[in-house]
């Protein structure tokens, strides 16, 4: 190390030009200041560039010591370190090219001690005004001293210390601002540390001892599950590479979480102020200001923009076939409608959105999207078979049908469905919504095969499916509470009539009152394998149940949806949550003796309330009879209660009120199992 040679060198050319030295004072300042509660990021970047492992902070004595077990310093780092502007490292390479951001330091520091390998200097202005009268001021990082005996003496211990735990280059700062640093480092963020090539242990001891430990497992080649354990405290990631970007899952609950329009962050490596307007992380090539706090829109962010917009959709495309993905897809939905991003101003999200768009993939643009006048369930039993359409459970991410639309996707004609109509086990309700939609579509003149049409079983008479062909051969007539459904979902009694006396004149349009007197007023029961009173005998005893099944940890932020999925999945049920699907209930699956079911959630807040049932449940509750289930739920201080009650048609006493056709009940009994919470 020609520690001699650079230091003459840059002494000759402070000596020569002194109001040169004073310009470096102030640009030194300036860099300081652009890069407030940055130095810390800066110092850990500079050791991962180093191929450090470890990084340490330690605070003794008014002294700062930073610490890495990287490469140490050659003689080329050396004077690149003294110099402005004159790193050797390569963009793309490592995090840090420009060689400014170590000036960053000069904001909470007076004077730095350097130790490294053979290399053992110290930065002070005191020492280099003292070499360099002339100068009006100086700047602190430029002239290189030797590290004093008596400077030495006071960290020798500690430096001793750094060297038996394996770390080759530390920096000693003194005469430290420590509001300054302190405060830089409560605001610093762990997650920063995913997106690093090398670091995976920091040890930050300022107001008591912060260790963070990083394990990293290859999932695949490329992709890797990260956790990062802070003092205990355990953080999980899943990143996906391709090729020059990296996407970052938060994984919660052994489940992908979506970020929050906030928390996420682009990411240069380190994060920016940036959000991506996706609910992850993302982190690339991206060019930013020197302070690191905004992407620049270079031709190398562009660049490193377009890879991040096909890794999305190669993710997107990947993930869709499996309803398993849901939460990896949730998270690649924007945050906000893409339909909109016309009228924002340019950022980073923006121009993300825009080049996904460029893309236009086929994939996309084959896609057959379930119709916004259909229910995604009902539609899937209609195109079971069709590989362009995706799972039901998607369609009830929020912004998941915008996004799709967005990237070419589009929804299905009724033309397409009509051959499979007939033949699929479809809900009353999607049955209710096909009727809509062609009565309002046969209203309109649209062009439809006429006997086609009247062929289809899109409505209901004496609880069967049937069609108007049929209708007109049987003279039978409409189920009412059919028409009921129909007048709720908005069609008029005008349109029905209209549709009948335009495509079966002579038939006569009746309504039977058979159906809603049979089911309400003497009710009638159906042959079941299913033991009587099985699901609501498991809910009867309350303490006895208590005690023999598995206590939750429930959280009172919860849904009554979230809440008793919770509760019934880890005491034998099977179930998952349909609220979103507008199908008629809440939740579906099977009871713990294997039985379908189908539960509709209502809450109450004190026993004997009022609840209400729509038309829409009514019509499900009288297909489904003795699996459908309506449990009332009340949360009361520090318990979570559930009343499980069987067919309600058929056992409860409904009141048809005139109040947008709902059905109210005030008289059940009420026997709740109780959680703790």
């Amino acid at each position: 190390m020609n520690f001699n040679g650079i230091r003459e060198k840059l002494l000759e050319e402070a000596k020569s030009s002194p109001n040169l030295l004073s310009d470096l004072a102030g640009l030194e300042n300036y860099i300081s200041e652009s890069y407030h509660n940055r130095s810390f990021i800066e110092l850990l970047q500079n050791a991962d560039d180093a191929q450090s492992t470890k990084f340490k902070i330690i605070k003794g004595n008014g002294l700062i010591y930073v610490a890495n077990n990287g490469k140490k310093f050659t003689q080329q780092d050396f004077e690149s370190l003294c110099r402005s502007a004159s790193s050797q490292k390569v963009k793309g390479e490592t995090i840090g090219y420009r060689g400014i951001g170590f000036k960053s330091v000069v904001g909470f520091s007076k004077e730095i001690h350097v130790l490294s390998g053979d290399l053992e200097i110290t930065f002070s202005k005191e020492r280099t005004k003292s070499d360099i009268p002339k100068a009006s001021r100086v700047p602190l990082i430029r002239i290189p001293h030797k590290l004093c005996d008596v400077d030495r003496k006071k960290i020798e211990t500690a430096y001793s210390t750094f060297k038996s735990e394996g770390y080759t280059t530390v920096f000693v700062f003194t005469g430290v601002t420590a509001d300054a640093i302190e405060s830089e480092f409560n605001s610093f963020e762990y997650n920063s540390l995913l997106f690093l090539r090398n670091i995976i242990r920091t040890e930050i001891s300022l107001n008591g001892l912060i260790t963070t430990e990083i394990t990293k497992t290859h999932v695949t080649e490329s992709d890797l599950r990260i956790v990062l354990n802070t003092n205990g405290s355990l953080t999980y990631w899943f990143i996906s590479n391709e090729a020059d970007s990296s996407i970052a899952f938060s994984i919660k609950e052994g489940k992908i979480s979506k970020l929050s329009s906030g928390q996420s962050l682009v990411h240069a490596f380190l994060p920016t102020d940036d959000t991506n307007g996706f609910g992850v992380l993302i982190n690339g090539g991206f060019s930013t200001e020197p302070s690191r706090r905004h992407v620049i829109f270079d031709s190398e962010t562009i660049s490193s923009i377009k890879s991040c917009s096909k890794h999305i959709i190669k993710l997107l495309e990947n993930n869709l076939s499996n309803k398993e993905n849901i939460d990896l897809v949730n998270a690649l939905i924007p945050v906000f409608d893409p339909r909109m991003i016309q009228f924002m101003k340019n950022s980073f999200s923006k121009k993300l959105l825009e080049e996904i768009k460029l893309l236009d993939s086929e994939y996309f643009k084959s896609l057959k999207l379930c119709p916004s006048w259909l229910n995604p369930k009902d539609f899937q039993k209609l195109t079971v078979s069709d590989e362009n359409t995706i799972s039901s459970y998607f369609y009830e991410l929020e912004g998941f049908t915008a996004f799709l639309k967005y990237l070419g996707a589009k929804e299905i004609k009724f033309v397409d469905l009509i051959s499979k109509i007939n033949n699929s086990e479809l809900s009353v309700l999607g049955i209710v919504q096909l009727t809509k939609h062609l009565f309002k579509s046969m209203l309109s003149n649209n062009q439809f095969n006429e006997a086609e049409i009247l062929s289809l079983e899109i409505l209901y008479s004496d609880d069967q499916r049937t069609s108007m062909t049929e209708l007109k051969k049987t003279s039978a007539s409409i189920d009412k509470s059919f028409i009921s459904l129909l007048l709720e979902n908005g069609l008029t009694e005008f349109d029905i009539k209209q549709v009948f006396k335009k495509y079966l004149p002579e038939y006569k349009f009746e309504i039977t009152e058979s159906i809603e007197k049979r089911n309400i007023e003497e009710p009638q029961t159906k042959e079941s394998n299913r033991e009587e009173g099985s699901v609501v005998n498991w809910f009867s005893k309350s303490k006895e149940a208590s005690s023999n099944t598995v206590k939750p940890s429930l959280q009172r932020w919860r849904s009554a949806e979230e809440q008793t999925l919770a509760i019934l999945n880890l005491n034998g049920f099977n179930l998952e949550d349909v609220s979103k699907q507008n199908i008629g209930y809440d939740l579906e699956g099977y009871d713990p003796d294997g039985h379908e079911i189908q539960i509709e959630i209502k809450s109450i807040t004190l026993p004997g309330q009022k609840f209400k049932l729509t038309n829409n449940e009514i019509a499900v509750a009288q297909v489904k009879q003795e699996s459908f289930f309506v449990a009332v739920v009340r949360q009361y201080e520090n318990t979570f209660e559930i009343a499980l009650i069987p067919d309600p048609v058929n056992n409860l006493d409904l009141n048809r009120q005139c109040v947008q056709w709902i059905w109210e009940c005030g008289d059940y009994e009420y026997k709740p199992m109780i959680f703790e919470i």
